[in-house]
């Protein structure tokens, strides 16, 4: 019985890696070259640009008619810079979202009364877990945000800016 046991150890130590590798389909100089590209990777994370021959990631777009949790800025960040550089203009049709590039604009509808705005996005956040969109003061009264705060909103994001959006200040 002792024997069975050491001749299946003996065998398992030798046999065992070529059969794992047989399963995975794995050769050297695909293992070596996958470690090379995840070395790219990390570097570029350092550096923040994308790896020879890896292009950069696509921010992925929601949906048209996604819903998002929105708040808003208080007057308090009034003349305040945002992320952009851009100084928070309480009266400015903007937002702030945490990946969206700046200047993309979006239209905001809340669901429950119909009202909508389009605002541009010009700073980073919202920082407080599970919110995805901080309006200006404006953006906010319009769309009656004000007196609950924090709601779903319905988020659509708008082509390039053209004379039919309007984002004008009140």
């Amino acid at each position: 019985m002792k024997l069975i046991a050491v001749v299946f150890a003996v065998w398992s130590i030798f046999c065992g890696p070529i059969i794992a590798q047989s399963i995975t389909e794995i050769t050297a100089k695909e293992a070596v070259e996958a470690r090379n590209s995840q070395d790219a990777l990390i570097d570029s994370l350092l550096t923040k640009e994308p790896p020879d021959g890896i292009t950069a990631p696509v921010i992925q777009e929601p949906p048209p008619g996604e819903i998002w949790l929105a708040s808003y800025y208080s007057k308090r960040f009034n003349g305040k810079k945002t992320a952009s550089g851009e100084c928070y203009n309480q009266n400015a049709y903007t937002c702030a979202h945490k990946t969206l590039p700046f200047n993309t604009l979006l239209q905001i509808t809340n669901p429950k009364n119909g009202k909508t705005v389009n605002v541009r996005v010009n700073d980073r956040g919202p920082f407080v877990k599970g919110r995805d969109l901080d309006l200006s003061y404006a953006a906010a009264k319009d769309l009656g945000l004000l007196k609950h705060g924090v709601m779903k909103v319905v988020v659509s994001i708008l082509p390039e800016p053209n004379e039919n959006i309007n984002l004008a200040l009140e």
